[in-house]
């Protein structure tokens, strides 16, 4: 299995000081339709020069990792994004640094940090012009390079966050940390909505198709961003409740929504089932529209190009996260403008994490969070 991510310096090296323990996703060894999911055990990863050892606290599970556990019958992924395996999974973390390389100045030995996902090169064309999460030789943490569902994890200095504006407000470190797991999903968010997405006025309505955590995320963005409406579509009950308790202004299922409540001049499809919830948009464009996709599928949706001209409307897509949010988003914590304790849903152990992915994600509620003990030492 791979065993470094290239990166600016070159290859990671990895020598033998201990075992860690990881969660690793391989290729069906048949014609099953599920990766094979292992907890091994494996080499804890040196950093390089200007790379960072973080032991990781905790990860959330995102419905990324449900569809890259998933397979065509010809063991082709059912994931719509860049998949190289066997990858240790897991992209949305938070931990200690444990460790750096000896030109790291972003962060200190025991620093508590958040880690980005899009790991990029920073030297491309478009890094260098300001888009690094669409970065031309970008890794992706846990599906194109090892990811945090792992004791231990190492990344480029430049993809450390550290958390210190929670805790010098008097976070806890749990709460510090917790807040630190969520910043990765809160900025793709954060980016489709207000980088490539415009922004969202004041006084706009908003419908989210999809209440899963990032369509959350979403509502809550907006209704911090001023929207004066906000509506959720969910099959789902419990998660129509709990998106209710987090300030929606109304959730409704799609099959019994009333069509006056939908009308809105931003639409978030967080469904991942665009095929569905694209017809029901079209029907509820406004002039000057804009429809923002926050989640991938391997399916393709039929679009009625009519309702677009008619309304001037915008499809806008969207790439993971820029790390200049994250300082942004620390801010709206340490505001007490979201409460990372009232979006998670359920937390477990690395154990646990392949029953559950091998049961898939439809009916979670809330947030995931693996909570990643403590059994090795760098």
């Amino acid at each position: 299995m791979k065993t470094g991510i290239p990166v600016g310096e070159g290859r990671l090296r990895q020598v033998d000081p201990g075992l860690m323990r990881a969660l690793v996703l391989s290729a069906p060894d048949d014609a099953s339709q599920l990766g094979r999911m292992d907890i091994v055990r494996m080499p804890i990863p040196v950093p390089g020069p200007t790379e960072v050892l973080v032991r990781v606290e905790l990860c959330g599970i995102c419905g990324t990792d449900f569809d890259a556990c998933r397979f065509h019958p010809d063991r082709t992924p059912r994931f719509g994004g860049p998949l190289d395996l066997p990858v240790v999974l897991g992209h949305e973390a938070s931990g200690e640094v444990a460790g750096i390389g000896e030109l790291v100045t972003r962060v200190r030995p025991r620093d508590l940090v958040a880690l980005e996902s899009v790991l990029a090169c920073g030297y491309c064309d478009t890094c260098l012009g300001g888009r690094r999460n669409q970065c031309e030789n970008a890794f992706l943490a846990g599906l194109t390079a090892p990811g945090a569902l792992a004791e231990y994890v190492v990344v480029p200095q430049t993809a450390c966050h550290r958390l210190n504006p929670l805790s010098d407000e008097g976070w806890s470190r749990e709460d510090t940390l917790l807040a630190g797991a969520l910043l990765e999903p809160l900025g793709c968010v954060y980016n489709a909505l207000f980088v490539e997405g415009g922004g969202i006025r004041p006084g706009e309505r908003v419908t989210i198709h999809g209440l899963g955590p990032l369509g959350l995320f979403a509502g809550l963005l907006c209704r911090i961003a001023g929207a004066s409406r906000v509506v959720g579509l969910e099959p789902e009950a419990e998660r129509r409740e709990l998106a209710a308790r987090l300030g929606f202004t109304a959730c409704f299922d799609p099959a019994g929504a009333p069509p006056g409540e939908l009308d809105a001049e931003v639409h978030v499809e967080a469904s991942g089932d665009p095929a569905s919830t694209l017809p029901v948009i079209e029907r509820h464009l406004r002039p000057g529209g804009r429809v923002v996709l926050v989640s991938r599928t391997d399916v393709p949706a039929l679009i009625d190009t009519n309702p677009w001209v008619s309304n001037a409307a915008r499809l806008v897509g969207s790439r993971g996260h820029c790390g200049a949010l994250f300082p942004l988003l620390l801010k709206v914590f340490a505001a007490g403008q979201l409460d990372p304790r009232a979006v998670v849903g359920k937390t477990l152990s690395l154990e646990d994490t392949p029953e559950l992915l091998s049961e898939g994600i439809v009916s979670a509620v809330g947030k995931i969070v693996v909570r990643i003990a403590r059994h090795t030492a760098p």
